[in-house]
This record gives structure tokens, C-alpha cells and sequence, in this order.
């Protein structure tokens, strides 16, 4: 009899917690219905994780949400009743309005006065083996392949720290800290610069000599690249890596909505810095000594508060820290994110930031370190 009891009294417990688990209505509207739908919205049980669409009509684009994020279609995880709403604009069909010397397109971020470019979703990483798998081989340009898998890393915050030591041709984790050059691509005769070159001898390396933006010797240009952001491949040529004059223009002269360039902050529990877009709304998030050296400290952002910041555009460099041979320097501490421009014959210039200091590509680096490699491509 006390055996049934207790199970009547654990049947009805379940019961009464399943119909008393609480559900919120989701409104998703456009802030002008002449101009556009909007999905996703309806009612649904706490924490269910759903997608909200705008969708334009014929000569309208969507702009933002109201709530100043720019991401279409975007997720979301429902905890309370809420309004959702589109901005739509009128299409623009690339005319110039003479307002300034800004493009006028909302996505993006600018890295010269007439270009603006979206960021890779992570730092570029190689396996030999795709992460443990069997080897493997990818697409390079001009139809042929080069051993190895590339990829994004799967998060902004995504290093790989100390096990960079593994360095080699055979290792079957993942490397995000390359020497000058290293995208695979030949360096004359048989001789191919690898991105798991170690070597500390700079004549190991590209032509200290030359600039190479638009060469193969960029990661971006020469190499097909998993993007896990759209679960596809991307081919050879889809990214490439910034010039020093453009990574100064980003984080020196670039002109913004509310004035912020860049911050200091820990992301996720990673030190890093955080590059806004150019139409960044303060509301988001309120960043703490802005454009300035700062520290890591003053920005501690949890997981929440970076995800509404990475749907408005933000983009995060992690403080991966640099490679000398197979000894790894500064992992968590400094972040060290490689141009396509040479200094002189041995070295190029570099983005180096820590806890305390901050030079835009003020600094050169030896070709034979391993710094950070972050990809761009042109926004739409």
C-alpha cells in the first residue's frame, strides 16, 4: 500500500510540474507593414530557442531590429513575453546620398573610407588529420589540392594555447599560430611554405621583400576554408587577410555611429579585444575605456551580453599569444594577429595588444613567428 502511495504521489508530482512549466508569447512584427513581414513569432514553453525572419517587400531591405541588433534571421531563447520589430528602408541601389565618406550599407565594418568588410566567425586553424580524423586534403587555387584541412574555429573566443607546441606534419590537433606566408602555397621549385613550418631561420620562409596581398602566399586566397558559421566550405579566394594600412584605418581613423572604434574585454573568460561596427548602438552593451590602451578588465562580458553583441556586429580577437620554434609565448595574455605587409626583409608588420598596451600595426614581427591569422571579405 505505501509502495503505490509513493507512486501515485511521484505521477502526480511530474504531472504538475510538466503543466505548470511556463510559456511566453513571442510578438514579431514589422515597424512598418507596408514594407515587410516577420516570422517566429507565437507561443512557445521557456527556454525554447527559435528563429525570427524578416522578410522585405519588392523595394525594401531589411535594416535592423529595433532593439539595434542587425543580424536577419536571428535566434533567440524565449524567458519572458516580448516584442521583436523589423526595420525595413527603402532598397539601396548603390546611389551616392553625399553624406559623407562612409559606404552607406548598414552590415559590416569599414577599413578603408569607400570599403567595408565582414570578419571571419573565428581565428583560422589547421589540422593534418581535420582534428583527428584521417588525413586529409583541400582545395587551393587554380584546381588543386595541398594536404591538411583548414577551418574557422568554432567561436570567437576559440584558441588553441599551449598545444600549438605540437607543431608538425603529422599532428592530428589543430594550430592557429602561423609564420610569414605559411598558406601552403609553393615557394619556388618543390620547395612549399607549410603552415606547420617551425623553423626560426627567416630564409625558411615568403619573400621578406614584397608585400603579398592578392599573392597565394595569403591563407584566404590560396585555401579552401571550413566555415562553421554556415556549416559549408568556403573556396579558395572567399577571404583574405588585411593590409597594415587597413587594420589601421579600422582601429585609428575609422569613423562610427556612437564614436567607439574598439575595447578591451574578457569574453567567454578569454582576454581579448573587441572591434565594434560602424553602426554600433551603445544600448547593446555599455563598453568601459573605449579607444584607449586600457585592460581586459574593463569589460567582463558573460555569455548573454556576447551574444546580443555578436548579432549587431561585433567581432572579438582573442589573446591567442605567439609561437617562437615550438615554444609558445603569451597565451591568454597578448594577442599578436598578422597584415599581408613586409617591413623589411625579415620581418612584417603586426596588430600586438596585452593587458597594457596596444599597437596597430605599429610593430614588425620576425617572418619565423607564430602570430594569430583573421580573415575579411568584402560585405555585400
Amino acid at each position: 500500500m505505501k509502495n503505490s502511495i509513493k507512486i501515485w504521489a511521484v505521477v502526480v508530482g511530474v504531472f504538475l510540474l510538466s503543466s505548470c512549466q511556463k510559456e511566453f508569447t513571442i510578438t514579431a512584427v514589422p515597424k512598418d507593414a507596408s514594407m515587410g513581414t516577420v516570422t517566429g513569432g507565437g507561443v512557445y514553453k521557456q527556454g525554447t530557442s527559435i528563429k525570427l525572419e524578416a522578410l522585405p517587400n519588392s523595394g525594401y531591405q531589411f535594416e535592423k531590429w529595433t532593439d539595434g541588433i542587425i543580424k536577419n534571421p536571428r535566434t533567440i531563447t524565449v524567458e519572458k513575453n516580448a516584442t521583436y520589430t523589423a526595420v525595413f528602408v527603402k532598397e539601396d541601389n548603390g546611389g551616392d546620398d553625399g553624406g559623407g565618406d562612409e559606404p552607406s550599407n548598414t552590415m559590416g565594418i569599414s577599413i578603408s573610407s569607400t570599403l567595408k568588410v565582414l570578419f571571419s566567425p573565428g581565428n583560422l586553424q589547421w589540422s593534418a588529420t581535420n582534428g583527428g580524423s584521417t588525413a586529409t586534403t583541400h582545395t587551393v587555387a587554380g584546381n588543386g589540392t595541398s594536404e591538411g584541412t583548414w577551418r574557422f574555429a568554432p567561436n570567437q573566443w576559440d584558441i588553441i594555447g599551449a598545444e600549438n607546441m605540437n607543431i608538425s606534419s603529422t599532428y592530428t590537433g589543430w594550430i592557429d599560430l602561423f609564420g610569414w606566408c605559411t598558406s601552403g602555397c609553393s615557394k619556388g621549385g618543390a620547395n612549399y611554405i607549410f603552415p606547420y613550418v617551425s623553423s626560426v631561420n627567416v630564409s625558411d620562409y615568403g619573400p621578406g621583400y614584397e608585400n603579398i596581398a592578392g599573392t597565394n602566399y595569403d591563407w584566404g586566397l590560396y585555401n579552401a576554408i571550413y566555415n562553421p558559421q554556415t556549416d559549408n566550405t568556403d573556396d579558395p579566394g572567399t577571404w583574405r587577410t588585411l593590409t597594415k594600412d587597413e587594420w589601421k584605418y579600422l582601429l585609428e581613423t575609422r569613423r562610427t555611429t556612437s564614436g567607439i572604434r574598439y575595447a578591451k574585454a574578457n569574453v567567454h573568460g578569454v582576454n581579448g579585444l573587441i572591434i565594434v561596427p560602424d553602426n554600433w548602438v551603445t544600448s547593446i552593451y555599455s563598453l568601459n575605456n573605449t579607444n584607449t590602451s586600457g585592460s581586459y578588465t574593463s569589460n567582463t562580458i558573460n555569455d548573454t551580453s556576447w551574444t546580443n553583441m555578436e548579432q549587431a556586429g561585433c567581432v572579438f580577437l582573442p589573446a591567442a599569444g605567439c609561437r617562437y620554434g615550438k615554444t609558445i609565448q603569451y597565451a591568454g595574455t597578448m594577442g599578436s594577429y598578422r597584415s599581408v605587409t613586409h617591413r623589411d626583409n625579415s620581418s612584417s608588420y603586426y596588430l600586438l595588444f596585452d593587458e597594457s598596451y596596444f599597437y596597430p600595426m605599429s610593430e614588425s614581427g620576425a617572418h619565423y613567428m607564430g602570430y594569430s591569422v583573421r580573415l575579411v571579405k568584402n560585405a555585400e
